[in-house]
């Protein structure tokens, strides 16, 4: 019965498979789309993959397609008898009616590939299993097989300009009815927003800072002003169980001094109620954290991808890029694993078509010079950092490095902090000016228009 069913299953994909080439090689329309959606490793059968393949070159050539010129080039190649001669060809062409409906042979091609793709991934991870491999390394390998099986089918990315320029009017439009207001996610800080416009899909935004100048404090800030306009947030912390972080959360929103929050003895009645209410309020935010240490660049895109479909996430933050554990534990080189890691964040968040925050050590070069205002150059491991990322920005408190020799108490008066935009792909650089309240780990706006 089994095999029965089978045989069945490869007559309708071989129907399938044959029709659709027939209509590629027909219908020039068609072939166009059917060229873009496919690739020749898609076909089951290898005469219909080698005429595909032939198929796409005629096509991304400009050359017409006829059985004439298919036949030519399987001759140079020498695998024309190999698919069957030239009645292979004359048969399939037979196929054509119309080009009506071919989108169903795109699918039922596209699915069976799907599915065989997913069966060579379960049958290497088996094997690997069977030679008794290290179980990480095997989970390593089983989601990239995974993950790296397409899903969707290749769509034309081109869009007419005309369409696009309504798009553009019709956002301007918008943002003069609404006075001005910022089409991407705001971080809650007037002048950042009247520089960056909120943060922007598919942008990947890097936060770096030297320690304790308070980049996690500032992300959580930032977390938190998209949460409370109703965003969605994920939030991976490499470095600090989530404990921790809500706990700074509690501080900052309630504003109590952190180190009472750590050992809450002399905690009085108001601040309790502070702390209570800050705690009601952050319950209704949807704010999703990730505290596993030592996670790779596959297993983050893995849980992100998952956080996107189960949480509608609208913006990510990562702290921080160089916590992110190497794909290859056998690698020697950290600065093309930091490399890759960006790439890869920058990819994702296009994927996934919301902002990527990650933040970022500076390497101590910066303490060395005497000016310590940070540069892009300080980005530490790799300068595919400054490349890949669409803003960059830097936290720098000259107070810091002031009060740092007399070792000023934590619950000190607030410091100004400079945001410093040194890259912006799509629109202005600048500084602008917050304060930090570092007490319980608050940024607060100091724009003259707030």
């Amino acid at each position: 019965m089994n095999a029965e069913f089978e045989n069945n299953s490869k007559e309708i994909l071989m129907g399938a498979e044959r029709s659709l080439i027939a209509v590629a090689m027909n219908s020039p329309k068609a072939c166009f789309e059917i060229t873009t959606q496919l690739e020749s490793s898609d076909f089951y059968f290898n005469e219909h993959a080698n005429i595909f393949e032939i198929i796409c070159n005629l096509t991304y050539s400009g050359q017409k397609i006829t059985s004439t010129a298919i036949i030519s080039i399987l001759q140079e190649k020498n695998i024309l008898e190999k698919i069957g001669g030239i009645k292979t060809i004359t048969n399939i062409s037979s196929y054509f009616i119309t080009d009506e409906g071919y989108e169903e042979y795109v699918q039922t091609i596209f699915k069976n590939s799907m599915g065989r793709q997913l069966d060579r991934a379960v049958i290497e991870i088996k094997q690997l299993r069977d030679n008794q491999a290290p179980i990480s390394d095997v989970f390593i390998v089983a989601q990239q097989k995974i993950l790296g099986i397409r899903t969707e089918i290749k769509s034309e990315d081109a869009i007419p300009v005309k369409q696009t320029v309504e798009e553009v009017i019709k956002n301007i439009a918008f943002l003069q009815n609404n006075g001005g207001q910022i089409n991407g996610i705001p971080s809650g800080f007037t002048d950042l927003d009247f520089l960056t416009n909120g943060w922007q899909k598919g942008d990947s935004i890097i936060l770096a800072a030297r320690p304790s100048m308070g980049k996690t404090a500032f992300a959580l800030n930032l977390s938190v002003n998209a949460a409370i306009r109703g965003k969605g947030v994920a939030f991976f912390s490499l470095e600090m169980p989530k404990e921790q972080l809500v706990q700074r959360i509690l501080a900052s929103e309630s504003t109590v001094d952190s180190s009472i929050i750590r050992n809450p003895k002399m905690l009085s009645e108001e601040k309790w109620k502070l702390i209570t209410n800050a705690g009601d309020k952050i319950k209704k935010m949807n704010i999703v954290i990730d505290d596993t240490s030592g996670i790779n660049i596959m297993q983050l895109q893995s849980k992100l991808r998952k956080m996107k479909r189960d949480y509608d996430i609208d913006i990510c933050f990562i702290d921080y890029l160089q916590l992110i554990a190497p794909f290859n534990t056998r690698s020697e080189n950290r600065q093309n694993e930091i490399a890759t890691i960006s790439r890869q964040l920058k990819q994702l968040a296009r994927e996934l078509n919301i902002p990527i925050i990650c933040l970022s050590q500076l390497s101590r070069g910066v303490e060395k010079r005497e000016d310590k205002v940070p540069l892009m150059s300080d980005l530490r491991d790799s300068g595919a950092i400054e490349q890949d990322a669409d803003i960059i920005m830097f936290l720098y408190r000259e107070e810091y490095y002031k009060n740092k020799e007399f070792s000023v108490e934590e619950n000190s008066i607030s410091e100004k902090t400079k945001v410093i935009i040194s890259k912006h792909r799509n629109g202005p650089t600048g500084i602008i000016e917050v304060q930090f309240a570092k007490n319980c780990g608050k940024f607060i706006d100091q724009s003259k228009n707030n």
